[in-house]
């Protein structure tokens, strides 16, 4: 029976040979090239800046698995592996037939113990082709895809392909994730100690998973006579020996880091073909930290206001990075809705969209910084803006007009201009879900548009790098983008929308905006660095916002309900503005802001401005202060407001002559009669030059000083008026004149119609036909225009 029995093994054996031979003859010659260099699902790594790791994405089949080449593979780990699981990797042909043999003896004949032959070429193809290698034709195929494999592939490629597929533990995958979850390191930052536990757990990687206690003696045991034969081959690694005895320390899946988690969830869904891999994106973990710090702090301080809430975006506008992005203050706090990206969410801006009508006005040439515009209430058609303290101010200056927030001035600007309105801008900008221009009206210079805060902070960096216009950058440079829509393909959308010298001066206007809080970091900030920031607040206290410029950051925070729910507390200053100025004193702390905005090359000119009225100074101006503009653009020109007049002595009246002995000279200001009558409004009494003396004549008086100016009727304008009506519509006449008048006197077609006091419109009854009408005022100083009035019925 012995020999009959041996002649039937060996009839099978030789069989099982041939066959497989034929087999692998047949493979090898005809089958195509397998693609073993890419699984069907890879996991996304997003990193930051500095590449630490933001977070760590399940691929497809909720595994772990980081595709890692070659190169970025350390030499210690490949060379442990090897050393552990195929010692002849780099000779043999992808089949270690005396091992195989044995294997099979021992396995199927002698059945005392199962074997495993497996080189690393037929762990990729049973990896890959996912073979069931425990049965005998299983085995036969993996040998057989072995050699298939060997043909198509270099050996680096062979072992490249192995360290993405082998099983670490769990559902870990390949050596580039478990060396980020168990140490928190890319895999070419693995030290010795490291590789050599990590070539340990492909062989039996449920025993042998690092996480669970009872594996980690087995391991240490284990790795501790893998570097025993190490040493055999890499004699000057003994300084190791002391840390191959120290208790594995690794970590869990759980313990990845889930940082920016907005701006990761807005990445992936913004540019959804992103393929896996690994991706540096724009943030700057730590700085990502600090607003998220600041935010949870201050938000917990002043929860007891009604503060639940808040987001941030910190963006260089130099590179035009987000180098953090804060959706909301707790990400995983449903009761305010946390995971609502509440910088990449349309609200209200208020009044943080005031600074652009500015700079379109300056660049249109209706202001400079110092240009005194009125405060006053004023109807545009239907619309009748006011202000937040219900106040107003009377005359001030463009500047005190952006920073104290006033409503009607900045309406009133928008509505002036011609060429380039606030509108345009916003869709030059790409602003998203705009409404038509009508839809808005003039209510869009007080925040009747809807933007977000991404939106906002861009504008801002139009202005911070002088007019010009750019997209936001999310990936660094150098990250790998495989993707028909790139999300740093930057360069498509860079547009001049502002002129440079209107946007360095409504900087300047900005910085004079003084900080809140605390009156030591407001005099630190004027003398080291400015800030060039505007605050805002929605209607019905929905939305409290701050936005500016400092170093090389725009900075905004935003403070409200997702839900849109108002608060009295959710005022820009009050709410937004402290958050603003936390976040820059801890910037400045850390020496991250540095710089200034002073460009060279402008049409920019620095003149002495009279301070009283925003003009050139005249000989009588008392007070003067240093002011820009542009030279051809700029409405500026020589004060006439301060006037050196003669007084008599004895009455105090106004004499026309001055005679040295019976006058003396004395400087009044002369202000346009709508311009005193906002002054008094606003609680600013203006010395009036005393009346002339009655020796004086006209002839005197009509030559000194400014003649009326008709706002009413326009000049050259029809007047449309219902028959049924004529006697009774009045047509109003109204003028503006020079301080020193007192009584107008109206003529049509030089038959003197009536008189009334200064500021006082008069009534005419309107007849049909054209008309010349003409004002003349007390002293003599005329104007005239003329209009036309038609009937309908």
């Amino acid at each position: 029976m012995l020999p009959s029995l041996n002649k039937k093994l060996s009839f099978i054996i030789k069989t099982a040979f041939f066959t497989t031979a034929l087999l692998a003859v047949l493979l090898y010659l005809f089958t195509p090239k397998p693609d073993i260099t890419q699984p069907n699902a890879y996991s996304t790594a997003f990193y930051d800046s500095s590449d630490k790791l933001l977070r760590l994405n399940l691929a497809a089949d909720d595994r772990y698995r980081l595709w890692t080449p070659i190169d970025k593979i350390p030499l210690s780990v490949q060379q442990a592996t090897l050393l552990y699981e195929d010692q002849d990797f780099y000779e043999h042909i992808g089949i270690d037939f005396i091992a195989l043999i044995n294997a099979f003896y021992t396995s199927y004949i002698k059945r005392s113990h199962r074997v495993g032959a497996s080189t690393i070429t037929m762990q990729v193809a049973r990896l890959h082709f996912g073979m069931n290698t425990h049965v005998i034709f299983g085995k036969v195929e993996q040998i057989l895809r072995a050699l298939q494999i060997e043909r198509h592939y270099s050996k680096n490629q062979i072992l490249e392909a192995y360290f993405n597929l082998a099983p670490y533990g769990s559902n870990i995958e390949g050596v580039g994730a478990a060396s980020l979850i168990y140490f928190k390191k890319p895999a070419i930052d693995l030290n010795l100690p490291e590789s050599l536990l990590l070539s340990l757990i492909p062989q039996n990687p449920t025993k042998r998973n690092p996480i669970k206690k009872s594996a980690k003696l087995v391991l240490l045991e284990t790795r501790k006579k893998l570097f025993t034969r190490w040493l055999e081959k890499y004699p000057d690694d003994k300084h190791w020996l002391a840390a191959m005895q120290l208790p594995i320390k690794v970590y869990a899946s759980s313990d990845l880091p889930f940082e920016a988690p907005h701006f990761i969830d807005n990445l992936q869904s913004e540019y959804p073909h992103l393929k896996p891999g690994e991706y540096k994106t724009s943030i700057d973990l730590n700085l990502q930290n600090l607003l998220q710090r600041h935010a949870r702090n201050y938000i917990n301080r002043r929860h007891r206001d009604g503060l639940s809430n808040t987001s941030a975006i910190l963006l260089n506008y130099k590179t035009m990075e987000v180098v953090a992005e804060l959706g909301s203050v707790d990400f995983f706090n449903n009761d305010i809705s946390g995971q609502v990206n509440g910088v990449r969410a349309k609200r209200s801006p208020g009044s943080t969209l005031k600074p652009f009508i500015y700079a379109l006005a300056i660049d249109e040439g209706l202001i400079h910084p110092l240009t005194l515009v009125k405060d006053a209430p004023k109807r545009f058609g239907g619309y009748t803006p006011e202000n937040y303290d219900q106040q107003f101010l009377g005359p001030i200056s463009a500047t005190e007009s952006l920073v104290l927030s006033r409503n009607v001035p900045a309406v009133n600007l928008m509505y002036r201009l011609q060429k380039v309105g606030l509108y345009d801008l916003l869709v030059a900008a790409d602003i998203k879900k705009l409404q038509p221009k009508e839809f808005y009206g003039l209510a869009l210079a007080l925040g009747g548009s809807e933007v977000t805060m991404l939106e906002l902070v861009k504008l801002y960096a139009m202005l911070a790098n002088l007019g010009v216009y750019k997209d936001e950058v999310i990936l660094k440079k150098d990250a790998t983008v495989i993707n028909e829509n790139n999300p740093n393909n930057q360069n498509n959308h860079i547009k001049q929308l502002i002129s440079p010298e209107a946007a360095y001066l409504t900087l300047q206007m900005l910085s004079e905006n003084s900080a809140v809080d605390e009156i030591s970091f407001q005099k630190e900030r004027r003398q080291s660095y400015p800030v060039y920031w505007k605050t805002g607040t929605s209607f019905a206290f929905r939305d409290a916002w701050s936005v500016g410029i400092v170093g090389p950051y725009v900075l905004a925070t935003w403070v409200g309900n997702f839900s849109g729910e108002g608060h009295p507390s959710f005022i820009g200053r009050q709410a937004a503005a402290p958050l603003f100025f936390e976040i820059i004193r801890s910037l400045d702390s850390y020496g991250l802001i540095k710089g200034n905005i002073k460009p060279g090359g402008l049409n920019i000119t620095e003149v002495d401005i009279c301070s009283t009225t925003g003009d050139l100074p005249n000989v009588h101006c008392p007070k003067t202060e240093k002011g820009l503009f542009i030279p051809g653009k700029s409405p500026i020109k020589v004060s006439d407001v301060h006037r050196e007049i003669y007084i008599d002595k004895v009455s105090g009246l106004r004499a026309c002559q001055y005679v040295e002995s019976t006058t003396t000279k004395a400087v009044y200001e002369f202000w346009p009669s709508d311009l005193v009558r906002l002054f008094k409004q606003a609680g600013i009494v203006k010395r009036q030059p005393p009346p002339y003396l009655d020796s004086c004549l006209i002839n005197d008086t009509s030559t000194r000083g400014s003649a009326p100016s008709i706002t009413s009727p326009s000049n050259l304008i029809s007047y449309t008026i219902r028959a049924s009506k004529l006697k009774q519509e009045g047509l109003p006449f109204s003028a503006i004149t020079d301080t020193d008048s007192r009584i107008l006197y109206w003529f049509v077609d030089n038959s003197f119609v009536g008189k009334v006091e200064r500021d006082t419109p008069f009534f005419w009854h309107p007849q049909v036909g054209e008309f010349d009408v003409r004002v003349v005022d007390n002293l003599g100083r005329s104007a005239s225009v003329s209009m036309r009035v038609k009937l309908v019925q």
